[in-house]
C-alpha cells in the first residue's frame, strides 16, 4: 500500500471519529440540556458558571433565613399581641372599678380576673417556641420568669442572624424589656389587685395610667419587631431578584439550545455517513489494486 493510501485512511479515520465525538456531544446536549458537560467544554465561561452556582447557592440559604426569622417574628409578635390584650383589659378592669359604685363582691371579682389576666400574663412571657423558651435571651432552655414577687431570670442579650453579607438583624426580644423595665407589668398587675381589694379610687386612678404605659411598652416593642419584619421583606424582594438574575446568566452560560443541537446532531450524522461512505470507497478502490 502506498504511505500516500496510508495518510488518507488515517484521515478518513480521524473524521469518522470527530463525527462520532460531535455526534456523541450533541445527544449528550439533547439529553440534558446542558452544553457544558466538562470544563473544557467552554473555559471561558467556567469562572461565570462557578460564580453563579456560588452566588445562587449564597442567596437561597439567605432567603432561607429570612423566611425562619419572619416565621419566628410572626409568633412573637402573636404573643405580644396576647400580653398586649391582657394589659387593656386591666385598664378596662380599673376604670369600671374607679366609679365607686361597686360592691365588695363586685370588686372581689374583678380582683380575682386580674388574678387570672396576670396567670396569662406570666404564661406568655414564659412561653416556648420548639422546646426554647421565647423571652429568654441566650438563656433560653430556662424559665424567664419566677418567684413572689415574679421577676426575670434570663439574660439581657439579643439574637442576631445574618440576613445578606455583612447584615444582621434582631430576632428576639428579652423578657425584662417587654414585662419588666421600665414598666413591671407584673407589679402593675398586684398593685391593681390590691386597690380593687381596699377599695382605694386613688390607686385604681393610677393603676390606669399605669397599664396605659406598660400597654405601651409592649407596643413599642411589637412596632420596632414590625420594622425589622418589614424590612425583611426589602431584603428577601432584593435577593430573590439577584437569585433570578444568576439563575439568567447560569442559564445563558450552561442550557442547550435545543433547535441548534438537533440541527447539529443532523449535521454530525450526516458527515459521520458521508466519512463511512467515503472510507468504504477507497477501501474497494484499495481491493482491486491487488486483483
Amino acid at each position: 500500500m502506498k504511505v500516500t493510501q496510508i495518510a488518507l485512511y488515517r484521515t478518513l479515520f480521524r473524521n469518522i471519529e470527530k463525527s462520532s465525538n460531535t455526534a456523541n456531544k450533541l445527544y449528550l446536549q439533547s439529553a440534558t440540556g446542558s452544553k457544558l458537560q466538562q470544563a473544557s467544554d467552554n473555559p471561558a465561561v467556567v469562572r461565570t458558571t462557578l460564580a453563579s452556582r456560588t452566588a445562587i447557592s449564597e442567596t437561597e440559604r439567605y432567603l432561607n433565613t429570612i423566611a425562619g426569622t419572619q416565621e419566628n417574628l410572626d409568633i412573637l409578635d402573636g404573643f405580644l399581641d396576647g400580653a398586649e390584650d391582657v394589659l387593656v383589659r386591666a385598664k378596662e378592669i380599673a376604670i369600671n372599678a374607679g366609679n365607686g359604685t361597686l360592691s365588695t363582691a363586685d370588686r372581689e371579682t374583678l380582683a380575682a380576673e386580674v388574678e387570672h389576666l396576670k396567670a396569662s400574663l406570666l404564661n406568655i412571657a414564659n412561653a416556648q417556641v420548639d422546646g426554647k423558651y421565647l423571652f429568654s435571651g441566650y438563656a433560653d432552655t430556662s424559665t424567664p420568669f419566677s418567684g413572689d414577687p415574679i421577676s426575670y431570670q434570663g439574660t439581657n442579650d439579643h439574637k442576631m442572624v445574618e440576613i445578606s453579607s455583612g447584615r444582621t438583624v434582631q430576632t428576639n426580644l428579652t423578657g425584662s424589656e417587654v414585662f419588666s423595665e421600665p414598666e413591671d407589668l407584673f407589679a402593675m398587675l398586684d398593685d391593681l389587685v390590691k386597690a380593687l381589694n381596699d377599695n382605694n379610687s386613688e390607686s385604681l386612678t393610677e393603676s390606669i395610667d399605669d397599664l396605659e404605659n406598660g400597654a405601651n411598652q409592649i407596643r413599642g416593642k411589637r412596632s420596632a419587631m414590625g420594622n425589622i419584619n418589614s424590612r425583611l421583606d426589602d431584603v428577601a424582594a432584593l435577593a430573590e431578584n439577584l437569585k433570578l438574575q444568576m439563575e439568567a446568566r447560569l442559564s445563558r452560560c450552561e442550557d442547550a439550545d435545543l433547535l441548534e443541537v438537533m440541527s447539529g446532531i443532523t449535521q454530525a450524522e450526516l458527515g459521520y455517513e458521508a466519512a463511512l461512505a467515503v472510507s468504504g470507497r477507497i477501501s474497494r478502490l484499495s481491493i482491486l489494486n491487488y486483483l
